[in-house]
């Protein structure tokens, strides 16, 4: 039944949200959309060995028309560090058995001459990769996503939508459903609209929330958590921390590649220079294997949140007190 499908997917690029749809439908498709099924089962790059991977592969599924071995992070993966590592490791992935669907899920756009891709690229009939970046012109992709979901935007709306939000296509996506729905999809979304329901990026409660985060101020960050939930949903400020560590990632690059003033990198990053200014100190008191770990815990959160494992508010109360101890 499962000859000539593929037995590996790799699925890289830093839309989470992409991400996490491509695979939920692969799930239902193999009938391990459970998480607690037998014919599921979730790996982590970082506590990865070679042994795990193998055995979790090569067991057979039970009641699913295929096993699904989720790996997320398989960079991370500490043995790929060395030739002869990466080669341990390509060497399990071709001994996947047309029973399994392994799913190698990287939270960043490969490009094309990684290592990985280069495997992909040889082995067509056994491997399907997609690539899920976060979209470059988010006024074309707003009004895109609107048709999608049966409504419109007129063109000003969408860069309204997609000024207000920072460029940041997930809390972009969370505004797209609730305005379609404040005009009940009968009319296009105009720029009336969004100046009604959508709050500005630059909310000044929701950046000093963040900022203290990124401060490890955690007794601050508690304080104004508490009462930005008290008249914010807790999706969008979740969608403001994944934003603002994204954003420490990023500059974090932009000063080891000599980007030394807040308008070269506010010119990198398409953000206004003030909040870049705002963004370079809290970038250089990170080490960036930091923020890395830290994004990757963000991760786990959102994984968590959207599989129901975890309230929201409780993991942005852990999140905030945990920073301070960092």
């Amino acid at each position: 039944m499962s000859e000539g499908k593929p037995r590996v997917y790799l699925f890289h690029g830093d839309d989470s949200r992409r991400r996490a749809t491509a695979l939920q439908k692969l799930r239902q498709g193999l009938g391990a959309d459970d998480d607690a099924a037998l014919d599921y089962v979730h790996l982590e790059g970082e506590k990865l060995t070679l042994p795990q991977l193998q055995d979790a592969v090569l067991t057979i599924p039970f009641f699913a028309k295929r096993r699904l071995v989720h790996l997320t992070h398989p960079l991370a993966f500490q043995k790929l560090k060395s030739k002869a590592g990466r080669e341990a490791f390509l060497a399990v992935l071709e001994s996947v058995p047309p029973s399994t669907a392994l799913v190698l899920e990287v939270a960043e756009v490969l490009p094309e001459k990684h290592w990985l891709r280069k495997w992909a690229d040889a082995h067509p009939e056994a491997v399907y990769q997609h690539a899920m970046p976060l979209p470059r012109d988010l006024r074309r992709w707003i009004m895109a996503r609107a048709r999608e979901e049966g409504g419109q935007f007129t063109p000003a709306a969408a860069a309204e939508l997609a000024q207000r939000v920072g460029n940041d296509a997930v809390w972009a996506l969370n505004e797209v459903h609730k305005l379609l729905a404040y005009v009940n999809y009968r009319r296009p979304v105009a720029v009336e609209d969004i100046h009604e329901v959508t709050p500005s990026v630059d909310h000044p409660d929701v950046f000093a929330m963040v900022d203290a985060l990124a401060l490890g101020q955690s007794e601050r960050a508690l304080r104004l958590l508490h009462q930005l939930l008290a008249q914010e949903d807790a999706p969008r400020l979740w969608g403001m921390v994944v934003r603002q560590f994204r954003l420490l990632i990023l500059v974090h690059e932009a000063l080891a590649e000599g980007l030394a003033t807040k308008q070269e990198i506010a010119r990198a990053l398409g953000v206004h220079p003030y909040v870049a200014q705002k963004l370079m100190p809290q970038a250089r008191r990170f080490q960036m294997s930091t923020l890395e770990r830290i994004y990757r815990h963000l991760w786990e959160i959102d994984r968590a949140w959207k599989t129901g494992e975890t309230e929201l508010e409780t993991a942005l109360d852990m999140l905030a007190a945990a920073m301070g101890r960092r």
